[in-house]
């Protein structure tokens, strides 16, 4: 008996050729993170009724931390970065069919800043996940990607690890992205340099 098993998959760049349709991000509001107090700001409207500085200001960019995986082939930094990531592996098909995008964390290792992001198979989260830390400013992306064989074996296939701080910090808040420890405690996750 073998531990893998075969997934059907494609490369991630022709994933993301082929669109984003099938990436969908859960809408029920109980689900979404809580409203951060700057972006409450940022929706207040002056007394007259018509948006004020802040609002319109934020219309005009879209924060980094709200980037998650439904973005790739959106966001030309975390799409390169992530196709840079994967480079030599083939990405599961179900990343461009449908996957269900978690709200993405923010974490700190190495002396620099990462947005967790994670992503799993729809009707089949528990045994097909796939968990990215990007770096925006520098436009660097570690992953993860997990596959269950149903019968308790985990293969984890590591991408974008290079031998510094990612191989040890980075491993570590990719798989508590996985086993959803980051999402329960993620003040946890910023280590210091």
């Amino acid at each position: 008996m073998s531990i893998r098993r075969m997934i059907p998959a494609l490369t991630l760049t022709a994933a993301l050729a082929l669109g984003q349709a099938g990436l969908a991000q859960e809408a029920d509001p109980a689900t979404q993170p809580a409203q951060e107090p700057a972006q409450a700001t940022a929706q207040e409207s002056t007394q007259d009724g018509t948006p004020g500085a802040a609002q319109a200001a934020a219309s005009d960019a879209v924060p980094e931390a709200r980037l998650t995986l439904a973005d790739l082939g959106k966001d030309q930094g975390l799409t390169a970065a992530v196709e840079k990531m994967a480079e030599g592996h083939q990405m599961p098909e179900w990343l461009r069919e449908g996957a269900v995008i978690s709200p993405t964390q923010k974490v700190a290792f190495g002396g620099r800043e990462y947005l967790a992001m994670m992503a799993c198979q729809q009707h089949d989260c528990a045994e097909n996940q796939f968990a990215v830390l990007y770096a925006p400013d520098s436009g660097l992306a570690h992953g993860v990607l997990s596959v269950r064989d149903g019968e308790g074996a985990e293969l984890l296939t590591w991408l974008g690890m290079a031998g510094g701080p990612e191989t040890i910090d980075g491993r570590t808040i990719l798989y508590a992205a996985l086993t959803g420890s980051l999402a329960n405690h993620p003040q946890d996750f910023t280590y210091a340099e």
